[in-house]
């Protein structure tokens, strides 16, 4: 009840002298999740860095990251004794989202815009398997998948948005915003390549990778937070 009546008290008195940014701005933000007394601060997708050309123009510029890893084991023997078996899988994605917004003329504290952005997002993907095959243990095999994880697999998107939004100011400097669109985006996966090893004979398999497409609605970030510099 505190932290709401606090939130409370900020926005209705903030407003009196938040002002929207203007050429020559810099504004940075990050994604609320959860209720008001159980806010979570998150990284959001998309762009979140903004630079202001001008009072109605901007350019922005985000960065998508991930980095999974998971391990399965199995001992040699039912009792936990002996030799153990390991699976190890990993994925790493890098994106980035360069775009562009027009901001439209309103009030002094609340920013509408819509523009454009570019999709970009190059993953990689393996898998190592040793003594370890189909869940269990199994003694003089080795195997490693270039390319695939069951965590995702290696692939390129290329793609574009189409976004629209708004942002309040609330307070100096700092303001909430919603932001919703269409995306679309092409996704090439690459060739798995898998050299598998079983009593001493290796044995190499390439699998070719797909394409896809589609269009979609989304909702980035939900509710976010910002700040200007």
């Amino acid at each position: 009840m505190r932290k709401t009546l606090v939130l409370a008290i900020l926005l209705i008195t903030g407003g009196v002298w938040a002002q929207k940014p203007t050429g020559g701005t810099i504004t940075a933000e990050v994604g609320l999740q959860g209720a008001i007394n159980n806010l979570a601060i998150t990284p959001i997708g998309g762009a979140r860095l903004r630079y202001f050309l001008g009072d109605n123009l901007a350019v922005r510029l985000g960065l998508n990251l991930q980095n999974q890893s998971r391990t399965n084991r199995d001992f040699e023997n039912p009792d936990g004794t002996g030799a153990v078996g390991e699976e190890k899988e990993t994925f790493f994605l890098f994106g980035f989202r360069p775009g562009v917004e027009y901001h439209f003329a309103g009030g002094e504290k609340l920013s509408t815009f819509a523009g454009a952005q570019i999709i970009v997002d190059i993953a990689s993907a393996k898998t190592t398997r040793t003594n370890y095959m189909g869940g269990t243990y199994m003694a003089n095999f080795s195997q490693t998948v270039e390319g695939q994880s069951s965590l995702g697999n290696g692939g390129t998107t290329i793609g574009f948005g189409l976004y629209s939004g708004f942002d309040w100011y609330f307070t100096e400097k700092v303001y909430l915003g919603v932001e919703w669109g269409l995306n679309f985006a092409n996704t090439s996966e690459k060739d798995a390549t898998t050299t598998t090893s079983v009593g001493g004979t290796t044995t190499t398999t390439k699998t070719a990778g797909s394409k896809g497409g589609g269009l979609s609605v989304f909702s980035v970030g939900i509710l976010r937070l910002g700040y200007q510099f």
